[in-house]
């Protein structure tokens, strides 16, 4: 019984998930139909009669939420997480066996959004001549280094294909509704713009063992090519502004994660 149990199960979650809802839905229509119809045959007054009518009306129901509401599979968070800590880290340990320890340059050149890690310390006045390209070991500029995609970039591109558009004037709370809104990474954002300086605040986040994770791991990983996270927030910002973004700092307050972005 439980083998058919786990069957009738799988099935269920494999018709839903592969975009055969519609079929399930027929059929459940199909099956409303011919209970109601056996109702207005049989119907005497009788209890079974009333569970005949109430059987077909909830199957109706059910059938007509399934059409409208089109139900998609559901990934478990830690399991989200799993899939993405292990490259992240991989990756940084590579740059730490290159030696490549300083902090990482989120910056847009031509469209195209980069991370830059400089083999050396960059002063902040030597910034604007760094334009990074495609090619991973970038040493054609007066900054050498090297140039990846930046872990978040896969959630910006997410979010510009939903539509998302991002503004230095409206930064503050377009950030915040696709955190909160937009990808539901947390439940409750505050976002602060003042000069050069962005502080984001996050709690309730839907990734936080992944950050924590990353952070216990190799806490490098958070000022040189970011987790996917708080590399999502460099990329919004550097979109927003056009200028390169530099993650400063990550701080634990409770509950809640605060982000320190630096526009260069």
């Amino acid at each position: 019984m439980s083998d058919d149990g786990r069957s009738w199960r799988s099935m269920m979650r494999e018709a839903l998930g592969s975009g055969r809802v519609k079929v399930v839905t027929i059929v459940f229509a199909i099956l409303g139909v011919l209970l109601m119809v056996l109702w207005l045959a049989t119907n005497d007054g009788s209890s079974m009669s009333m569970f005949l009518a109430l059987a077909g009306t909830g199957v109706i129901s059910l059938a007509i939420m399934l059409y409208f509401f089109t139900p998609s599979r559901y990934l478990r968070d830690e399991v989200c997480d799993a899939t993405a800590i292990s490259t992240v880290l991989s990756l940084n340990q590579i740059l730490s066996s290159m030696l490549v320890g300083t902090g990482g340059i989120t910056s847009s050149n031509g469209g195209l959004i980069r991370v830059f890690i400089p083999i050396s310390r960059v002063e902040e006045k030597d910034v604007a001549s760094l334009n990074p390209g495609i090619e991973v070991f970038d040493v054609k500029g007066p900054i050498k280094g090297i140039s990846l995609t930046p872990p978040g970039y896969g959630l910006f591109e997410l979010t510009s294909g939903m539509g998302a558009v991002f503004t230095r004037e409206g930064l503050e709370s377009e950030m915040k509704d696709v955190l909160e809104n937009g990808l539901e990474l947390a439940s409750s954002v505050s976002v602060r713009l003042d000069g050069s300086t962005i502080t984001i605040s996050m709690s309730g986040m839907a990734n936080e063992d992944l950050c924590r994770s990353i952070r216990t791991g190799n806490p490098d990983v958070c000022t040189r090519t970011g987790c996917p996270i708080c590399s999502f927030l460099a990329c919004m910002a550097v979109s927003a502004t056009g200028r390169k973004a530099r993650i400063e700092k990550i701080e634990e307050s409770g509950k809640a994660i605060n982000i320190t972005l630096r526009l260069l």
